[in-house]
């Protein structure tokens, strides 16, 4: 029997026992903190569980495991020493500590690797420790971003501006493959840019004109052929030709009318193609279901893809823009078509209403109308950075629950 002396060992046994399930949910969280900034885990495989696959992680994981049954094993070790003594009185020899290696190799958690030697030690660490073989797989909390990592993204418009900045951002968050649309040969530079300072190949510049089908279709099918099926979708490819519906020329006295030529290429460029590069995904998501005998998409699929149109505060009304404000709005109605019907192969559809971003398209509006006309109005008194409007598209890839639309316009609001 256990006497009360024991029993106050007992009850720091007890709590070694908590410490060292402490410790593991600690090196579960580190890894995962460790797959948003350390690139060398965003290569690694997925089960079906959302784990881990990694030879480093897995590695720390067992050896996390491998301690909490050594303390378990002590600790059986002593109680059955504490119950089997005579009367309960014969003295306790404290158990053993767990051998040097292991806080060496839990140390070594607290900190990312920067190298190959380093995760060569941890395996090492692993193989030498002598504690029982533990072979199940640890199960860790949901992924930060499930609907980015290992996904294959198109991003149009990518080569400056919002683009860039979304297509940079789905990068860093683990996504398998971006590809960078866009009709100006500056899509190869900031794709090297992107896999330079992601330290891997995750970026691949495409050019052309996003308004062709044919360019748009042999998009979809280099990044099938490559990387996989497409599951986000951004959209971001713009073009501005500002000027009032109606103006009075002065010597003439004649109205000049915003000309239709204009008016169509506006549209065609920021509401008939954008919608076009969407349902291209949609189409190439619902056909790989249909080859793999699935039907209508259930929840315990997860999503399958994530498309996001870019609209603008403009949607609401804005002088000088009449064929930009009746785009920007007119996806606010496509996002809404699509997204109901889209759900059923398991797609979300969603539409950001950025303010005045520090853009080349905003800045080609001039500091002096800017300062005049936008940022007095604007809460922020600033143009909003593309790292902010980024930040809130990959929010809205990345959480399920989020749908409909998004404002991101730093509280602008325009005169009448």
């Amino acid at each position: 029997m256990l006497t009360p002396e024991n029993s106050v060992i007992d009850a720091m046994l007890q709590n070694v026992r908590r410490a060292t399930d402490t410790n593991l949910k600690l090196q579960q969280d580190l890894l995962l903190g460790w797959t948003r900034f350390w690139p060398g885990f965003s290569g690694r495989a997925e089960n079906p569980a959302g784990s881990l696959s990694n030879a480093v992680s897995s590695g720390m994981i067992r050896l996390a495991e491998a301690q909490r049954d050594f303390v378990l094993q002590q600790y059986d070790t002593a109680i059955g020493m504490l119950e089997g003594g005579q009367n309960g009185n014969e003295p306790v020899q404290p158990a053993a500590a767990p051998p040097a290696a292991k806080p060496k190799a839990a140390a070594a958690t607290t900190a990312p690797p920067t190298g190959a030697p380093q995760a060569t030690a941890s395996r090492a660490s692993v193989a030498e420790a002598t504690v029982p073989e533990v072979t199940a797989q640890a199960s860790l909390p949901a992924l930060p971003y499930r609907n980015i990592q290992n996904k294959v993204a198109v991003v149009t418009g990518a080569a400056s501006g919002i683009g860039e900045a979304v297509a940079k951002e789905l990068a860093v968050r683990g996504a398998k493959a971006v590809l960078l649309v866009d009709r100006s040969d500056a899509a190869d530079d900031v794709a090297k840019s992107i896999n330079k300072s992601i330290g891997r190949a995750v970026a691949e510049a495409k050019v052309g004109d996003t308004t062709d089908e044919a360019f748009r279709k042999r998009v979809f099918n280099d990044a099938q052929e490559n990387y996989g099926v497409v599951s986000i979708c951004v959209p971001a490819a713009g073009i501005t030709r500002d000027a009032l519906s109606v103006r009075i020329d002065k010597e003439t006295g004649k109205a000049d009318i915003y000309p239709v030529e204009t008016f169509r290429q506006v549209t065609e460029v920021n509401l008939i193609a954008p919608i076009y590069w969407g349902v291209e995904m949609v189409a190439r998501i619902a056909e790989d279901r249909k080859q793999r005998g699935l039907k209508r998409w259930e929840p315990e699929e997860l999503i399958q893809g994530v498309v996001v149109f870019l609209g603008s505060v403009s949607s609401q009304g804005n002088k000088g823009q009449i064929s930009y404000a009746v785009a920007k709005a007119g996806l606010e109605g496509a996002a809404a078509t699509l997204t109901k019907e889209a759900i059923f192969h398991g797609v979300r559809c969603g539409i950001i209403h950025p303010g005045f971003t520090d853009t080349p398209m905003a800045r080609a509006l001039g500091e002096e109308f800017l300062e005049k006309y936008v940022l007095p109005y604007t809460q922020l008194r600033r143009l909003i950075s593309v790292e902010e409007i980024a930040d809130a598209i990959c929010f809205m890839i990345n959480n399920s629950a989020v749908s409909g639309e998004l404002w991101a316009d730093a509280g602008w609001h325009p005169p009448a």
